[in-house]
């Protein structure tokens, strides 16, 4: 994708009536856009006299006029979280291509995310009605540059990402077992030991707690992993994780785990 060059005329418009700036557009050697108030070189293609008014002005802002008008018709929102190499790579390659975007955080409102991407895999990435599930470069880059954004930020242009609300922290985290659960109960604790999540561990023997885990999750059944109001009955990694993701919980002691 051709790069887009934009002088600021700010000091143009100032020193004329608007509606009577002068703008240049053409195309130069290397296939480049340029936006000018000044004519441009002999060796200019495509050549464009524009005429400002006063929706020219947004041509003076920070964004390039190119990112603009991406950002206008295909907004970007990425739900992210804590969830290491993909969220990181996820962040990254915003920046590196100089998208302006909204970032979320599903720990907000997990079930409104849940809902809406039909899972609680992070990152999620929105752009315009696009949704891409996960990090994949090649997949990013093509709805990227359908919607007009440029392959790279323009020189000494940082656009910087509308943080997620910060959080208070991370949600509590309770785990109902029971000593005769074996090996579920067991690997259980030990994913969340390896993630250093502090939880509450709840032997489900007496009836009050028998009481509040039927409460919970529906049944007598364990393991059952509580994380703020999320929900996973029985003990699956891959579901464990997730939903600590979501939630906010580094990978940082366990990034061999699935």
């Amino acid at each position: 994708m051709k790069s887009i060059a934009i002088l600021s005329v700010t000091a143009m418009l100032l020193g004329a009536p608007l509606g009577a700036a002068q703008l240049y557009r053409w195309v130069d050697d290397k296939g480049n856009v340029e936006y000018r108030d000044t004519p441009p070189p002999a060796s200019a293609k495509k050549v464009e006299q524009l005429r400002s008014s006063g929706r020219a002005v947004e041509a003076t802002s920070s964004l390039p006029f190119s990112v603009q008008q991406a950002a206008r018709n295909f907004p970007v929102t990425l739900w992210n979280s804590s969830c290491g190499g993909p969220c990181d790579q996820a962040r990254a390659h915003l920046a590196r291509r100089g998208v302006p975007h909204a970032e979320k955080d599903p720990q907000s409102d997990i079930e409104a995310f849940k809902k809406l991407t039909g899972g609680l895999d992070v990152p999620v990435l929105y752009v315009g009605s696009t949704r891409i599930k996960g990090y994949l470069e090649s997949e990013w880059d093509s709805a990227l540059d359908i919607a007009g954004y440029p392959r790279t930020a323009p020189p000494g242009y940082r656009p910087s990402a509308q943080p997620a609300a910060a959080k208070s922290g991370t949600p509590p985290v309770k785990l109902y077992t029971h000593p005769q659960c074996g090996t579920p109960c067991n690997d259980a604790r030990s994913l969340l030991a390896d993630r250093g999540v502090q939880y509450e561990d709840i032997t489900a023997q007496e009836q009050a707690d028998i009481n509040e885990l039927q409460k919970v999750s529906g049944d007598t059944k364990v393991p059952v992993l509580l994380v703020g109001q999320v929900v996973t009955r029985g003990f699956s990694a891959p579901d464990y994780n997730l939903v600590l993701d979501a939630a906010g919980f580094p990978r940082s002691q366990q990034d061999a785990r699935p």
